[in-house]
């Protein structure tokens, strides 16, 4: 038999790479763990400061929203008789929610007609809102064709309604807030 001279033995394996001091990795931890004690620091000040930066945004009274988006329709030349009354009746219905407490902009008109009687306002300006709440349905839905004019005389009796029915609140609670003064009686101090 011939002899094999070409096999070598396995040699031992070659230390390659960076040997680490036994002191190395206490000190990755404890860098590690400062970095993550920073992380959380700052995302509490941050957290902390939009806090302190929110702010309470006061709700606008019904009267001043009506107004703000009465003035929006702005003028009625050119615009469709059924979009100017659908929008015209959503200012009012909500307007009514706002001041009245009454479920108006998810009544049906037949609905909200027996609630107008209940609302705290003149019979005449009740007789006149129903006049309008009837006069839109038959624009909103049925397409019938109304003029300019009467566009604007509409636009114009909602905005007096929601003047009229804030003055008459505001002086309602005047009156209620005298009477609560007059009856508050001063002890004699003599």
């Amino acid at each position: 038999m011939s002899q094999m001279t070409d096999i070598h033995d396995i040699r031992p394996p070659v230390p390659v790479g960076f040997d680490m001091p036994p002191w190395l990795v206490p000190v990755l931890l404890a860098m590690a763990g400062v970095a993550l004690l920073a992380a959380l620091f700052f995302w509490w000040r941050r957290q902390r400061k939009k806090r302190v930066i929110e702010t309470i945004v006061p709700e606008l009274p019904p009267e001043m929203v009506a107004m703000q988006a009465l003035d929006g329709i702005g003028d009625v030349r050119g615009q469709d008789g059924k979009a100017f009354y659908f929008r015209l009746s959503a200012i009012l219905r909500r307007y009514i929610f706002g001041r009245f407490s009454v479920g108006a902009p998810e009544m049906t008109t037949e609905e909200f007609l027996p609630c107008i009687d209940r609302l705290a306002i003149d019979r005449e300006l009740a007789r006149q809102l129903k006049q309008l709440c009837r006069a839109m349905e038959p624009v909103k839905f049925a397409g019938k064709r109304v003029d300019e004019k009467q566009m604007e005389q509409d636009l114009f009796f909602v905005r007096g309604f929601v003047r009229q029915t804030t003055q008459s609140s505001d002086i309602n609670d005047e009156m209620d807030s005298e009477k609560k003064n007059s009856n508050i009686q001063i002890p004699n101090l003599k």
